[in-house]
């Protein structure tokens, strides 16, 4: 029995954890907290290429990714604040951001929490965490625009061209990010 618990939890590491398809109940009708903002907007995929979408700003515009990753590399992790391997590798994913000095590469991390107020629950989780990236809540459309989202974490690794070049699933390390970051810039 205690081989079997241990295989389990092993393998929710390893793996990840199953999205969510729990109804935003989000009561608040705030669109921005801190780097934390709700999707506004969803373009459907094209081909290899990464969907646009878009978010509010601290000020209130509109940014869309197109804009915001103009002329660089991107790291796109989908999260959520009950994902024990997603925790796990939020202090990489900062420590990576806190590296980036150019302006080369962007991460953006998309939380799937769609449970009460997600906006208050992931940007109290994100200032916990101290994740300075932006950081945007899925309403469900983006899982959809990405093809589907089967499991958490799941990273892209996109070009300067906006081309999806890699799909990671589950539990990655910092060396990981850094190494497919860089292999995309």
């Amino acid at each position: 029995m205690k081989k079997y618990l241990i295989l389990f939890t092993f393998s929710l590491f390893l793996f990840g954890c199953e999205t969510k398809d729990t109804p935003q109940t989000n009561g608040s009708s705030a669109q921005y907290s801190e780097n934390t903002s709700a999707v506004i907007s969803v373009e459907p995929k094209s081909g290899n290429q990464v969907p646009n979408f878009s978010w509010t700003n601290e000020k209130g515009e509109k940014i869309s990714l197109a804009d915001a990753a103009k002329g660089k590399s991107v790291l796109i992790n989908f999260w959520a604040t009950w994902c024990g391997p997603c925790v796990r590798e939020i202090p990489d994913l900062v420590a990576l951001n806190n590296d980036i000095k150019n302006d080369d590469a962007l991460i953006i991390g998309i939380s799937v929490d769609r449970d009460g107020d997600a906006l208050a629950l992931v940007s109290n989780f994100a200032k916990e965490k101290n994740m300075k990236y932006q950081i945007i809540i899925d309403d469900g459309n983006l899982e959809k625009a990405f093809g589907g989202i089967r499991g958490i974490p799941t990273t892209f690794f996109v070009n300067k061209n906006g081309e999806i070049k890699k799909k990671l699933v589950g539990l990655q390390s910092k060396e990981t990010f850094a190494s497919e970051l860089k292999a995309v810039m």
